[in-house]
């Protein structure tokens, strides 16, 4: 199968995307905000959120213009075996009254003048379950931009790794030509050449691990970006360089998180109001009803007189539950009870992204501090190995010297791309608590 990047098959099919973000997708490349956006874009959990967001608001509106008039065409026929008869004795004569066929057709008006609330408070009840819903996909659209985020840094890292033990790999290689022209000429042992080459196997089979776990992250940030990694070939996705998204992200390190602001708790507040209103809407039926009903049609037959008329006829009902065996008293305490269970929910919510939101920032504050110290453990690390590999030419000490100083230089490069990635990601999950629209700016 031909190897086509992943994000130019894509733009087949998606022809909206903006020409800048286009240009950098055709080179096999894709930035972090634009990998937001897409994520987005093709996000069937944001897509399925926002049918539920429409639909809760449909319901809501069907319901308040129930308390309106409404009209309608009625229509009905009805048969019967037996009509009624009238019998005159003295002239000997039976006179048949109606016909067995009698029908009714013409607009018929329906309208609810009184019922205490009842449809009011129901339609407000599903205009707060709309509201939470809206809710609900602000906390989806966050939860996505987290994901896809988090798949961004993870690819971003795995990349760095990549680098990293190529350099660490090349560097072993020249190291052991040189070891290996040294034991020719003698002044290098059986020893030294046996740890060089054990350095050389040693990063060929760290660069296998990071490419495999590149593979591994690329696959999925494709599926994070809305797309099918099976279907699909992320090998040659490219992304930024994690410095320069750290760039981004850290201006926005101290992200101010308004807990009760945050989607979730907003949205348990809108359950509670939903249940409490449904609650007031079902207490109302234990109260008078009163229906309106008006009809003007065409009916037949006219009483005893077997012709078609036109009628005109207007009805006030009146609905007044006597006995319910308890049902309307269970259905509004149970309504309350949910209300009472949303608060709850609510306020544990609150606490428990109060300590997420606290943990986070603690947790980002010793990265920045933990980055200052990598920077000089990395520039020592590199001194170090270089100085010992110099040690190694004049003879003052053994290959195996120089292999423990790579190897402590390559991990102080790799501990440091991994603060720098882990902060990315703790700031990431600082702002996903924190903003409201979505992608970076």
């Amino acid at each position: 199968m031909r190897k086509a990047f992943l994000i130019v098959v894509v733009q087949l099919f998606f022809c909206g995307v903006c020409f800048a973000a286009d240009e950098a997708l055709q080179k096999s490349f894709i930035s972090f905000k634009d990998a937001e956006e897409t994520a987005i874009r093709n996000s069937h959990q944001i897509g399925s959120q926002k049918y539920v967001v429409d639909s809760a608001k449909d319901d809501a509106f069907a319901q308040k213009v129930k308390r309106y008039p409404s009209l309608r065409f009625g229509a009905d026929s009805t048969f019967v075996s037996k009509i009624g008869e009238i019998s005159v004795p003295q002239l000997g004569l039976t006179q048949k009254v109606g016909d067995h066929v009698s029908w009714s057709t013409g607009p018929v008006v329906d309208w609810v003048v009184w019922d205490t609330g009842q449809i009011t408070n129901q339609a407000k009840s599903l205009e707060k379950i709309a509201d939470s819903e809206d809710n609900n996909l602000d906390y989806s659209t966050r939860q996505v931009l987290l994901g896809v985020r988090s798949a961004y840094i993870d690819v971003q890292l795995a990349s760095e790794e990549v680098r990293l033990v190529k350099e660490a790999l090349s560097l072993a290689r020249a190291q052991y030509a040189d070891v290996s022209e040294k034991k020719k000429v003698g002044t290098a042992d059986l020893l030294d050449l046996t740890v060089a080459h054990q350095e050389v196997v040693d990063r060929e089979r760290d660069l296998d691990e990071a490419e495999g776990a590149l593979g591994l992250a690329q696959r999925t940030l494709v599926a994070a970006l809305g797309f099918d990694p099976e279907k699909e070939n992320p090998d040659s996705l490219n992304v930024e360089p994690i410095k320069a998204v750290l760039n981004v992200l850290l201006p926005r390190s101290d992200a101010s998180v308004d807990v009760e602001s945050h989607p979730q708790v907003k949205a348990l507040a809108d359950q509670r109001e939903a249940a409490m209103l449904a609650a007031k809407s079902s207490s109302a039926r234990h109260w008078p009803k009163v229906v309106m009903q008006g009809s003007a049609t065409y009916q037949y037959p006219n009483l005893g007189d077997n012709t078609t008329i036109q009628q005109n006829k207007a009805t006030l009902g009146l609905n007044l539950p006597i006995l319910d065996w308890g049902m309307i008293s269970k259905e509004t305490r149970s309504r309350r009870y949910q209300a009472y269970s949303a608060e709850e929910q609510k306020k544990q919510t609150a606490i428990d992204l109060s300590r997420d939101t606290s943990r986070i920032k603690e947790r980002i504050m010793t990265l920045k501090e933990l980055r200052g110290a990598n920077v000089k453990a990395v520039r020592d690390a590199v001194e170090v190995a270089r100085l010992t590999y110099d040690s190694f030419q004049a003879g003052r000490v053994i290959f195996l010297d120089v292999q423990r100083a790579n190897v402590k230089a390559l991990s102080a490069k790799v501990a440091s791309a991994q603060t720098d990635a882990e902060l990315a990601l703790q700031i990431s999950r600082l702002l996903s608590l924190a903003e409201s629209d979505g992608a970076s700016r």
